[in-house]
């Protein structure tokens, strides 16, 4: 006997975000096994490699956060459409969708792949990490619409509601990109040693092959047609939902290179610890966005279906629990900073600086899950992306002249710089829940 699946628009709300919830969450994790897998091979060809790689990789990021161009408005459009019961318009703005998808793909190689060299260049690496670095960064751009397009079709699967299917697509992809990282990054009989292009290439395979497994599942449930309604919604609309969120995720990354400049005026140690408290606060991280993108599906539909009252309480009951997780793992970390930290690296300095870092930025950790929760989740999933934009980025810009006038000018060293990581991340997310309360994201039209 089979589960019946979960509806959406009557099931209690708890009951829908933890089943649309979990299997993300699981799916975020594994996602984040694919850098280690990278990192942990590059590193036997020696830290110049590692270096190249890690230095450079906010590049990757930048990508995969202007891929919110298109998977946002496709959580919020299709859901929508389903939710009103105008599933012929919502396959139709599938197709739509892949199709802007592929050329912003293209567009984005385009633009990026001129940048790789100066970029990294003002990284000002030794002459073999930079080389590592340009060399896995050509083949991560040159296959943007690669990883423009697996996003898409992850984001329509979620949109439909299954959000079982991407988990199965990636441990098989994850499996693929284990299998492939040694042959190419060290060479095996007739295949030859390709170094970092190896280990780029291995994710991006994997990724092609998670595209198609979408793919697959999409055609075989009829999600997708080619016949237009005359409904569609338009690139331009698109763009318009999902560029906030794309820019503050670009931009993001671009921001976090400059502070660590910074931070690299106190060694290596700093920077390092800086790394181990982001892998430290991924956890939150998977959990937060797990929910979120879970609730985003839900709130769509609902909204979709003028069943507005759920979406409030779904939300709410998101935010709790993550807030709830969030503070627990948080009051660990802090509690047992020094064993945290000493788990990826033992060094005095490194420890030193790291448990100051946790110190300073998991208490704000709270805060900043609760607002992942209606950025990501509510305001994405009601199409009401603008505050991504507006609120986010410029707080988020403003951590670099604040980092450089607490740490150097004020002398607080990194502390102050872990500060402004924690004071930051308050006032974005802060605002973000005075915003929810205001409820202008249940009117935002489609």
């Amino acid at each position: 006997m089979t589960k019946k699946a979960v509806d959406l628009l009557k099931d209690k709300p708890s009951k829908a975000i933890i089943a649309l919830s979990l299997p993300i969450i699981l799916l975020n994790i594994l996602k984040g096994g694919f850098n280690i897998v990278d990192m942990l091979w590059l590193g036997m060809l020696g830290k110049e490699f590692l270096a190249g790689v890690s230095a450079s990789v906010f590049l990757v990021w930048a990508v995969n956060g202007l891929t919110a161009l298109v998977t946002v408005g496709i959580v919020a459009g299709i859901s929508r459409n389903i939710g009103e019961n105008r599933l012929e318009t919502a396959k139709s703005n599938t197709m739509r969708a892949i199709e802007l998808t592929i050329i912003l793909g293209i567009a984005c190689t385009a633009l990026l792949f001129p940048t790789i060299e100066p970029l990294t260049g003002m990284i000002k690496l030794e002459e073999t990490a930079h080389k590592a670095g340009v060399e896995y960064l050509q083949i991560m751009a040159g296959a943007c619409v690669v990883t423009f397009l697996m996003s898409s079709l992850h984001s329509v699967l979620i949109a439909w509601g299954d959000t079982k299917t991407p988990v199965f697509v990636e441990i098989a992809a994850f499996a693929l990109n284990i299998a492939l990282s040694p042959l190419l990054i060290f060479g095996w009989k007739f295949i030859p040693r390709m170094e970092t292009r190896g280990a780029a290439i291995a994710t991006i395979a994997s990724y092609f092959a998670a595209s198609l497994m979408y793919a697959f599942v999409i055609i075989r449930n009829k999600w997708i047609q080619w016949r237009r309604t005359g409904e569609e919604i338009k690139f331009s609309r698109y763009i318009s939902i999902g560029y906030p969120v794309a820019l503050s995720s670009m931009f993001f990354s671009f921001i976090y290179f400059f502070i660590a400049k910074i931070t690299a005026d106190f060694g290596s140690g700093a920077i390092g610890a800086m790394g181990i408290g982001h892998k430290i606060e991924s956890v939150t991280y998977f959990i937060a966005h797990g929910f979120a993108a879970g609730l985003s599906t839900f709130v769509g539909r609902n909204i979709g279906a003028k069943q507005e009252e759920r979406t409030l309480e779904a939300s709410v009951f998101a935010f709790k629990s993550v807030c709830l997780i969030t503070a627990l793992f948080s009051l660990v970390s802090i509690v047992f900073a020094k064993e945290f930290v000493s788990f990826f690296n033992a060094d005095p300095d490194l420890v030193y600086h790291g448990m100051r870092y946790l110190w300073f930025v998991m208490p704000a950790e709270i805060i900043q899950c609760g607002g992942i929760i209606f950025e990501n989740g509510t305001f994405a999933g009601s199409g009401y992306t603008k505050p991504s934009f507006y609120v986010a980025l410029p707080i988020t810009f403003a951590r670099i002249p604040l980092s450089w006038f607490l740490a150097i000018k004020m002398g607080l060293g990194t502390n102050g710089i872990w500060l402004t990581i924690a004071l930051t991340m308050l006032l974005t997310n802060g605002i973000f829940c005075v915003l929810y309360r205001q409820k202008k994201w249940i009117k935002t039209k489609i």
